[in-house]
């Protein structure tokens, strides 16, 4: 596993290739295209499901359960953030047809990880500090993080106020859940198929952990 570590806007980003994933991707694809109750009504939807149920029967899910909880330890790590008791996990797709596309949102948690099954083919790194790529180029299937700080790219000190991830299967990002981030057109004539994971910190309970409302 290849870990890199990024800061930006200031927002630390990892990415983690996993090496020989091609069985699990396929295994990851065939259980969204072949499972018709895991419909578009789920796609996208972490309030509809949590995959993570199926992590008993599908043994695909069990062991991306464990790969995005090293990313999640691996973030914390590089982090510095200790005392952590453990993680609430839920575990939701993200399936794009031929020109679809995410708008920019973020998400109900602490992190959010994202892993690729399957993607169109990008010959470079999945992210280049160094990059100038134009924002309104929109790409196929990228990934954009937005600098969460309002009206970044107005002021003088900023020099990005975006990076782009050019994905790729076998590819895990995580990274604060705060942080803005869309997903640009898919241009290909397959299932673009990616699996995101909601973490909550979940922090040892004090003497004061309930209060009443009454």
């Amino acid at each position: 596993m290849e870990v890199t570590d990024y800061a930006f806007f200031p927002t630390r980003v990892l990415t983690l290739q996993f090496p020989d994933t091609d069985a699990l991707n396929s295994e990851l694809c065939d259980l969204l295209e072949q499972r018709p109750e895991l419909d578009d009504r789920f796609n996208m939807h972490p309030d509809a499901m949590n995959l993570l149920r199926l992590s008993g029967t599908v043994p695909a899910i069990e062991r991306l359960r464990s790969m995005f909880i090293a990313g999640a330890k691996n973030w914390l790590e590089a982090e510095g953030i200790i005392g952590v008791e453990g993680l609430d996990c839920l575990l939701f797709s993200n399936r794009l047809d031929r020109g679809e596309f995410t708008i920019v949102h973020n998400h109900p948690a602490d992190l959010v990880g994202i892993y690729y099954a399957r993607t169109v083919e990008h010959h470079r790194a999945p992210i280049d500090p160094a990059s100038g790529d134009d924002y309104f180029d929109a790409g196929d299937g990228l990934l954009v993080l937005h600098d969460p700080r309002l009206n970044a790219n107005l002021t003088a000190v900023c020099n990005r106020d975006h990076v782009k991830v050019f994905p790729r299967p076998g590819l895990m990002l995580i990274f604060p859940a705060y942080v803005w981030h869309s997903v640009t057109p898919h241009r290909g004539d397959f299932h673009r198929i990616a699996y995101s994971m909601n973490f909550t910190l979940r922090w040892p309970a004090g003497p004061e952990e309930f209060c009443s409302l009454k």
